[in-house]
């Protein structure tokens, strides 16, 4: 079964039937009936702000607030503020009284994108938070308790940056109560076809466009650094350049250089792509896919292909 969670809000979307992304669903599900703080780490673009909003569209909080903050994206001197918020006369320049993230977030969900970006005194007042689950804004004299669920997000290795003094280890085994490792897009191969033709589904044309059997292997050789985001940019250029609507190899324009990857993550259906390109010349669909024809035959008997 092929899982959609579409959010019309922002157009995103996590697909797929890989093992992968289903062990991810699975738990997406099972957080969703906790309260407690999610901590996603992943490479940039494979779908993390997605997941969070997926755990609070299934959780009790879904008819509440969900704010997005990206950490890294705050100026260091407003982040306090825009956090925890402020009393009108706090600082120069604050006119009004000002509700922080936090506090908007009441009842629902807050995600800290990029939480590795947080200034270390920040990381101090986040902590005691989560610990209390109160707030002092900034020129206020007393705390105000909040009910708002954290889920935390990043791309580097929090772990490595607790090692390295980045980051404060409380915080991050405070945070790190429910873990979600998303996967690249390079590890869910099963999914890559069935993401790119929703994306050309998506992106509105007059006409219909399907790819060349060369451009269903090129898709699922290329390694994908950019993992879903760059995924829909590729096909969202391609179709602007493709002619007969029919999307070839160099529409996608994927360096040649990058076609390499790992024998292991070649699937079946880019190994057989390949060899009927290719014609059955075993030669050159090795050369096609990057490999050695010993790799390439090894490929075979893996997945049971019969070279006539």
């Amino acid at each position: 079964m092929t899982f959609h969670a579409h959010n019309p809000m922002t157009d995103k979307l996590l697909i797929g039937d890989s093992p992968q992304i289903k062990s991810v669903l699975a738990l997406l599900e099972k957080y969703a009936l906790s309260d407690v703080e999610v901590l996603i780490q992943g490479e940039t673009g494979c779908g993390k702000g997605v997941c969070a909003r997926l755990i609070h569209q299934l959780s009790s909080r879904k008819h509440h607030p969900f704010i997005t903050v990206n950490c890294g994206a705050i100026p260091s001197g407003l982040i306090a503020s825009e956090l925890f918020g402020h009393k009108r006369g706090a600082f120069t320049g604050a006119l009004f009284n000002h509700a922080g993230f936090i506090k908007r977030a009441e009842r629902g969900t807050l995600f800290l994108d990029e939480v590795s970006d947080m200034p270390p005194d920040l990381q101090v007042s986040l902590l005691h938070f989560l610990d209390q689950k109160k707030i002092l804004a900034l020129g206020s004299d007393k705390e105000t308790d909040v009910d708002s669920r954290i889920i935390a997000a990043s791309h580097i290795d929090l772990l490595q940056q607790v090692e390295s003094g980045k980051f404060r280890e409380d915080l991050y085994y405070r945070l790190n109560i429910l873990p979600l490792n998303v996967p690249p897009l390079r590890e869910r191969d099963g999914d890559i076809l069935q993401l790119a033709n929703y994306f050309l589904a998506q992106i509105h044309t007059s006409q219909a466009h399907q790819f060349s059997s060369q451009a269903e292997t090129k898709l699922l050789s290329y390694h994908w650094p950019g993992n879903v985001r760059e995924l829909k940019n590729v096909l969202t250029r391609a179709i602007v350049l493709c002619e007969k609507n029919i999307i070839n190899q160099e529409d996608l324009g994927l360096p040649e250089q990058c076609n390499k990857v790992p024998a292991c993550s070649l699937s079946k259906l880019s190994v057989e792509n390949a060899i009927e390109d290719s014609h059955h010349n075993m030669s050159a669909a090795a050369r096609k896919l990057g490999i050695s024809r010993t790799t390439l035959y090894r490929l075979m008997k893996k997945y049971q292909i019969n070279p006539c």
